[in-house]
């Protein structure tokens, strides 16, 4: 006989929130690369490295150094957003798919607050970061403690491995 779980109302409709948060980082990728290439090519105008320039007045103190120095390093820069975009993009993708929601929610939240971080307040007329960080961060740090079991891949997984992903003699609850 087989077990049956009961899904809550709030469970319900977490899958909502998991694809549209999904969404927003995986898209991010396409308008980087299929959309819009000319933001990842440094000679162009529309090339995001040039957004960072503005972020640093404005980034918070932690973040200024690191975003200093690598504005002084044009090839380390456009590296760093062609990684940036690939984790974006398959984060997104594994968070709209659920399969490792924690990981990815985990990765997410690290994405949106830095974002946060390094944009600073840009003043009331450019909110964009600041909405980013707070609630794409929130959303993105709820699915580390939550995860996301109700259609998901990670619900597969939970019926097979429920204990978790095995390391050495850790379980990890990585679904």
């Amino acid at each position: 006989m087989e077990k049956t779980v009961e899904v809550s109302s709030v469970e319900r409709f977490l899958p909502i929130l998991r694809v549209t948060l999904g969404w927003m980082y995986f898209s991010a990728f396409l308008r980087r690369t299929v959309n819009v290439p000319a933001k990842l090519n440094p000679s162009s105008t529309a090339y995001v490295g040039g957004k960072l320039i503005t972020f640093l007045p404005h980034a918070w103190q932690p973040v200024v150094g690191q975003l200093e120095w690598v504005l002084l390093h044009p090839h380390l820069l456009y590296i760093f957003l062609l990684f940036f975009t690939a984790v974006e993009g398959i984060f997104g993708l594994l968070m709209i798919l659920g399969f490792m929601t924690r990981l990815s929610g985990l990765v997410i939240t690290i994405l949106a607050w830095s974002i946060g971080a390094a944009g600073g307040w840009l003043g009331p007329t450019c909110v964009d970061e600041w909405q980013i960080a707070a609630v794409e961060g929130a959303a993105a740090f709820m699915f580390v403690f939550t995860g996301s079991r109700w259609l998901s891949i990670d619900q597969y997984l939970a019926k097979k491995y429920p204990r978790g992903l095995r390391i050495w003699s850790v379980y990890v609850p990585l679904w």
